[in-house]
C-alpha cells in the first residue's frame, strides 16, 4: 500500500492545477486500489479576515502594482487550467479558509475529501463563488457525501481545529512554505504542480521503495 500526503489550500491556483494531474497519474498507475491519499491543511492566507477580498489585489501587490504583469500571470494560469477542462475565474474571493479546512477533515472522515476539495476549488477558482460562508460549506459538504447534520454541527463549534493546526505544524517542521506539496510513501517529496508524467514516475518510484518503517 502506498500512501500519498498532499498539503493544499482551496485558494491555491497551483493546487487546482495539480489535483487532476495527481488523480490521473494514480488512475493510470494500475495500482489505484493500493494507493491512499490524505489531503492535509495549509492556509496560504492564515491571517486573512473572514471578509473576502479580490484575489487579483494579492497578485497585483506581488508585482508592485504592475497591472500588465499581474494580468499576464493570471491569464497564463487560466490558459493552463482551461487546457485541462477546468474553468478559471481571474477574479475570485480570498478569505480565511480555516473553516473550509475543518470541513475537509470531516469530509475525510466520510471518505469524501477528494470530492470536497474538487467541489470547493471548482466553485472558488473556477466560478468565483464565495466558498467561505457557513451556508456554502454546509451545502458543499452535503453535496459531496457528508451528512448535513454533521456539517452543521461542525460549523457551530470548533471540531477539527486541532487537526488543521496539526497539519500546518507538520508542514512547518518539514520546511513547507508553498503548496501544493506532495509526499509519496513518507519519503519522496514533490513541491509545486508537477506534470502527470512526473507524478506517475514518482508513484512508480515510491511503490518500488515502499513506505519507511
Amino acid at each position: 500500500m502506498l500512501h500519498i500526503d498532499i498539503w493544499a489550500d482551496f485558494a491555491c491556483p497551483a493546487c487546482y492545477l495539480a489535483k487532476p494531474r495527481i488523480d490521473q497519474a494514480i488512475a493510470a498507475s494500475g495500482h489505484a486500489d493500493a494507493i491512499t491519499v490524505t489531503y492535509r491543511s495549509f492556509e496560504l492566507f492564515p491571517d486573512t479576515s473572514p471578509e473576502p477580498f479580490d484575489s487579483f489585489e494579492h497578485v497585483l501587490h506581488k508585482f508592485g502594482g504592475n497591472q500588465a504583469r499581474a494580468t499576464r500571470l493570471e491569464e497564463h494560469m487560466a490558459t493552463l487550467t482551461r487546457a485541462q477542462g477546468q474553468p478559471y475565474a481571474i477574479h475570485h474571493p480570498v478569505a480565511s479558509s480555516f473553516d473550509a479546512h475543518r470541513m475537509l477533515h470531516l469530509a475525510a472522515e466520510h471518505g469524501a475529501a477528494s470530492e470536497f476539495m474538487d467541489a470547493v476549488q471548482r466553485d472558488l477558482l473556477g466560478e468565483g463563488i464565495n466558498v467561505y460562508t457557513a451556508d456554502y460549506l454546509a451545502d458543499a459538504a452535503a453535496r459531496t457525501g457528508v451528512p448535513a447534520a454533521r456539517a452543521e454541527a461542525l460549523l457551530a463549534g470548533d471540531e477539527y481545529a486541532d487537526a488543521v493546526r496539526a497539519d500546518e505544524k507538520l508542514a512547518r517542521e518539514a520546511g513547507v512554505t508553498a503548496v501544493p506539496f506532495t509526499v509519496l510513501g513518507g519519503r519522496l517529496a514533490i513541491p509545486g504542480a508537477a506534470t502527470v508524467s512526473a507524478y506517475a514516475d514518482a508513484i512508480n518510484q515510491a511503490r518500488t521503495t515502499g513506505d519507511p518503517q
